[in-house]
Order: C-alpha cells, then sequence, then structure tokens
C-alpha cells in the first residue's frame, strides 16, 4: 500500500461530532436502500459512544456551532497560539486561569496574568454555556465567596440578573 496524499488536519470535536452524525446518516439512508447491507459492528459501536460522548453535558461540542469557532480562531490570533492549543482551547473551552495554563505551554512565561484574563473572558463571551451569562472579574475585583479564586469568569443563571449582566457583556 503506497500513501498517495498524506492528510494532516486536526479537527475540533465539534468537527468530529458533525462528521459523526453525517456519516450515521449515511449509513441509516443506505440500509433504506439496501436492507441487506450490515456494518462492521465494531465500528458502529465506537460511533455510537463518541456520538454520546460529544453531546453529553459536559461536552463543549455540544452547543458549539461553526460561527462560534471562527469567533474564537479570530480572537486567538492576537494571541500567537499554536495549533494545538487552539484546538485545545476550543475542545475544553477553559474557564479558569488554571484551566488554560494546562493547555498553553510556558504558559507563565508567554503572558500575564491579565492577558490569561482577557483570554478566559473572551472565550467565556464567544463559546458560552447555554443559559449562563458571563461576567469578568476585574483585576482590582476581589473574588467573592462564591466565585473561586482562580476563576475569572463568573456565569449568573439568575433571570433577574441576567438581563442586567448581558447589557455589561456587549
Amino acid at each position: 500500500m503506497q500513501i498517495i496524499e498524506k492528510r494532516n488536519a486536526q479537527l475540533s470535536n465539534h468537527e468530529v461530532l458533525a462528521l459523526l452524525r453525517e456519516l450515521d446518516e449515511k449509513q441509516k439512508e443506505q440500509v433504506r436502500i439496501n436492507p441487506q447491507i450490515k456494518f462492521a459492528e465494531n465500528l458502529k459501536t465506537i460511533q455510537f459512544e463518541v456520538i454520546q460522548n460529544l453531546t453529553s453535558l459536559q461536552s463543549p461540542a455540544r452547543t458549539q456551532t461553526p460561527e462560534q469557532i471562527e469567533s474564537v480562531l479570530f480572537e486567538l490570533k492576537k494571541y500567537n497560539l499554536t495549533k494545538s492549543e487552539k484546538l485545545q482551547i476550543i475542545n475544553l473551552r477553559p474557564q479558569s486561569i488554571a484551566e488554560l495554563e494546562l493547555i498553553i505551554e510556558d504558559c507563565e512565561d508567554r503572558f500575564s496574568t491579565e492577558t490569561l484574563r482577557e483570554m478566559i473572558y473572551m472565550i467565556g463571551v464567544n463559546l458560552p454555556i447555554p443559559g449562563k451569562v458571563v461576567r469578568r472579574l476585574e483585576s482590582g475585583n476581589e473574588p467573592t465567596e462564591e466565585d473561586e479564586v482562580l476563576t475569572f469568569i463568573h456565569y449568573e443563571t439568575d433571570p433577574k440578573k441576567k438581563n442586567i449582566l448581558s447589557e455589561n457583556v456587549h
């Protein structure tokens, strides 16, 4: 076997989910056309488990859109991150500096705390958690008891606060 065209692409979890859903639909269509057709059981099991994992409540891929991903990638250009770092940010949707430090190599040497706060806020705004509103904790503000010490975005679900905070986000 000879490799004619080498493909070196990194896919986000959102893209993997979209491809697996598309593949699943094509397979269902093929079965409708020809009920005798069989697919490898191992393949179907892997497809099912990956789709289940990527659509779980913990997975950011479940709610991401291509527009959100493009927006984050555009905003991340100014930080000179590697492709792998950008991909992990999209896949993991970090919500604290501690999470971001685990993703970005030599993070403390490359970025100040304020820059990391900006990144976390930008990620929270561009890859939001549905039903939550993000507000930024400024560097001079002390976190409240409800805020984790290293978390610099705070999600509000109170509908009364949502209207007030949403005005501040835009």
